[in-house]
């Protein structure tokens, strides 16, 4: 009886495949680890009815917590130890994946089209470590182009046609020299404070002298997100504004032309 030899069927060649299949196998396992450091674990009603206990990540597990060294300094750890931002909302219908419903003004509470992440509540820098968002009333070697439209000192105007305030200054990427957004200095009516406003959302119109904010009614622009200071905004600022903007149409129905169009 002939016999039979396991390296008569194992050469160089099928080694080489074996060891690319195990290699690619470890590499996949390994990715889908790494991006399990955010979103993780999920939100499933598995959670809600073991009362927590059940933590729903899949496979493979999440990974051991990574710490990363920050350019300008200070750490950060992924996955994060904070927990998710609560919502203001509840689920529209009682099945698994149903969407949700806002509780409270959604534009407030960053439901929907205006959510936003919790970035770090610290500003955005240049590699220099200045800040990179910046009012031009403290750069004063900045200044607009000659030949585009100067905003400061025009009317600003909301989607219902009412007169809000003026603005007073221009925020520009100090870094990349493009204005970012408008400083508005808002009438009694409309909060009597002032407010950031995306330069991306403005419409200006420089026969009527004013800048127009379609997506915002007055009453909605009262209520616009504070800065924690005057002459500085944070990452998860700028995410919360831009998301209060871009919510207001969605949620107020489309914009209608006023009086002014």
């Amino acid at each position: 009886m002939p016999g039979h030899s396991f390296t008569e069927q194992l050469d160089i060649p099928l080694l080489l495949v074996i060891l690319f299949f195990l290699f690619f196998l470890g590499l996949v396992y390994y990715l889908r680890g790494e991006d399990k450091r955010e979103g993780y674990p999920l939100e499933s009603d598995r959670t809600l009815g073991t009362g927590g206990r059940m933590k729903v990540v899949g496979f493979p597990p999440i990974p051991a917590p990574k710490v990363f060294r920050l350019m300008h300094g200070g750490t950060v750890m992924a996955p994060r130890p904070e927990p998710a931002r609560e919502l203001a909302a509840f689920s529209a219908y009682e099945f698994p994946g149903s969407p949700i419903m806002p509780s409270g003004d959604p534009l407030v509470d960053g439901i929907g089209p205006a959510s936003y992440a919790l970035k770090s509540d610290t500003p955005d820098l240049t590699v220099d470590g200045s800040l990179k968002l910046t009012p031009l009333r403290n750069h004063p070697h900045y200044r607009l182009e000659e030949t585009g439209i100067d905003p400061i000192g025009m009317r600003v105007v909301t989607r219902d046609g009412f007169d809000v305030g003026t603005v007073a200054d221009v925020w520009i990427n100090a870094h990349e020299y493009f204005p970012r957004y408008l400083e508005i200095d808002a009438n009694v009516e409309s909060g009597g404070r002032r407010v950031l406003a995306p330069f991306a959302f403005a419409n200006i119109r420089k026969g009527l002298g004013i800048v127009r904010f379609g997506q915002l009614t007055r009453s909605q622009f009262s209520r616009i997100p504070p800065l924690a200071s005057a002459d500085q905004i944070t990452m998860r600022e700028e995410d919360r504004l831009n998301g209060y903007f871009a919510g207001g149409a969605f949620y107020d129905g489309s914009p209608t032309e006023d009086a002014l169009s």
